[in-house]
């Protein structure tokens, strides 16, 4: 894909193979197995590394009782900033899994779906739903205009996905 220009996103971050249903359709999606040295993390690592161009990671609504139980994977810092990042080193893009429409998301309300990835560590928020949209940017820019450290998170963010497109060829 990179040879052909296409950035590719690996999927879902820290994995679904253990899971039993579909955050897209089910609440409360939970993986009871998977731990941060499991094969199925670390076989995001080997991908990462074999990459040969940056790819972006999107992240499952799924929660993982043996690496985060208080969160699902989204809005996990654990996840997203302690494993990904910290111990796997990817610094690319973090894109969430929809946060608009999906089952295991919807008890948290739309804009604090945003905020909560986003406090995460995460890049790109998703949706499939163009009417949460507005909830989720209002969100972000009043929660950014109160607490200046988020505001820095949301910075970083921005940067990182400009960064990624950069090298990617998308501003020219």
């Amino acid at each position: 894909m990179a040879a052909a220009g296409v950035t590719a996103t690996l999927k879902h971050f820290p994995g679904l193979g253990r899971v039993r249903g579909n955050t897209d359709d089910t609440a409360d999606v939970v993986d009871p197995v998977t731990t941060a040295g499991d094969d199925q993390v670390t076989a995001f690592a080997g991908t990462l590394a074999a990459a040969d161009a940056p790819p972006m990671v999107m992240t499952s609504s799924a929660t993982y009782g043996r690496i985060d139980p208080t969160a699902p994977a989204a809005f996990s810092p654990v996840v997203v900033r302690e494993l990904l990042r910290g111990t796997l080193g990817f610094t690319g893009p973090v894109i969430s899994d929809d946060l608009g429409n999906a089952a295991a998301v919807a008890a948290t309300p739309v804009g604090e779906r945003a905020i909560r990835f986003l406090a995460a560590g995460g890049t790109l928020v998703l949706t499939v739903a163009p009417t949460t949209f507005p909830a989720m940017l209002e969100a972000v820019e009043e929660r950014s205009a109160a607490d200046p450290a988020f505001a820095a998170t949301v910075d970083a963010a921005v940067r990182t996905a400009l960064l990624a497109k950069a090298e990617a060829g998308l501003l020219d």
